[in-house]
């Protein structure tokens, strides 16, 4: 067990954390703004990933929706457990909104991505993408909603966040393209494969440029809680799920590793727009991306 977790670590996790540290590094010393790489990863490199992915995917129609399922089971399960600590430790309502959103917000994009690609291949990216799609639509308007718990909220502004990112877009028309089985032209399919063949190493530099500056030791416990939640719970909720759904091999396996995936940058920018204890939560991203290196690793040994 202790040669198969080194080999995972050495394999997987370590490759991934080492284009985040690279890129943490070089954006530190030549003083690289997190805004303009964020945008062309979120706008540009991401879309294309899954546009890609979703139009030359082989998951069915069933598994697809068993993915999604999957995770709306995990959400909402984290969700309650995470309303259930607040209520217990007595959080006001600005902390029990950031609170939910580290342990509601798993990285499935770029973290998530080119871990399931090292652990298993093109089919875990593919039931990846999937998940990443679901997860992008998830944090855009459950996560909003969490958020806005915190204070006012505009609920006419809400649900027409998701249409606002070309996430929801790419999955679209690559779901067109592929049950249409349209064969795209040269001309568009190569820059296509282009950029998201680039997608995951960027995702991975911005990783590393946007945790370059958090840290803090404010709110020890809850900090400790969300982790546990996070890295540990969230994973055996996913299995029971993913069983349950008739799910198992290499997608259950993809499942239960994304589910314990550590808390994603974009529960930050939520949290700052909507006043939720940012500072909380930046923490949490920050803590549980360093604390899964340990946990990820038992993980993907356990599953794979």
């Amino acid at each position: 067990m202790g040669s198969a977790m080194l080999k995972v670590f050495l394999e997987v996790v370590l490759p991934v954390a080492l284009v985040a540290v690279v890129g943490g590094l070089v954006g530190r010393w030549r003083n690289v703004p997190v805004p303009p790489v964020s945008a062309l990863a979120f706008y540009l490199f991401s879309p294309a990933l899954v546009f890609h992915s979703l139009a030359t995917t082989s998951v069915s129609a069933d598994v697809s929706v068993k993915i999604v399922l999957v995770m709306l089971a995990s959400y909402v399960a984290m969700y309650a457990a995470s309303t259930a600590w607040s209520l217990v430790m007595r959080h006001p309502a600005p902390m029990r909104a950031a609170f939910a959103l580290g342990a509601t917000t798993p990285n499935v994009g770029n973290m998530g991505l080119p871990v399931a690609l090292l652990a298993f291949g093109q089919p875990g990216l593919q039931v990846a993408v999937m998940n990443f799609v679901a997860g992008s639509l998830m944090a855009n308007s459950a996560g909003l909603v969490v958020a806005s718990t915190a204070g006012g909220v505009n609920w006419g502004q809400i649900w027409r966040v998701p249409f606002r990112y070309p996430a929801l877009y790419a999955a679209l028309a690559g779901i067109a393209v592929n049950v249409l089985k349209i064969h795209l032209p040269t001309a568009i399919d190569s820059p296509i494969n282009s950029l998201q063949v680039a997608a995951v190493p960027v995702m991975l530099v911005v990783l590393g440029l946007q945790l370059r500056d958090a840290g803090g030791r404010d709110h020890v416990v809850d900090t400790v809680a969300v982790n546990v939640g996070r890295l540990t719970i969230a994973p055996v909720i996913a299995w029971f799920a993913a069983t349950a759904l008739g799910l198992d091999g290499v997608t259950r396996a993809t499942l239960v590793v994304l589910s314990a995936m550590p808390t994603a940058v974009i529960a930050t920018i939520v949290a700052t727009e909507f006043k939720a204890e940012p500072t909380f939560v930046t923490r949490v991203v920050v803590t549980s991306t360093l604390l899964c290196m340990v946990t990820l690793s038992v993980l993907i040994s356990i599953v794979r």
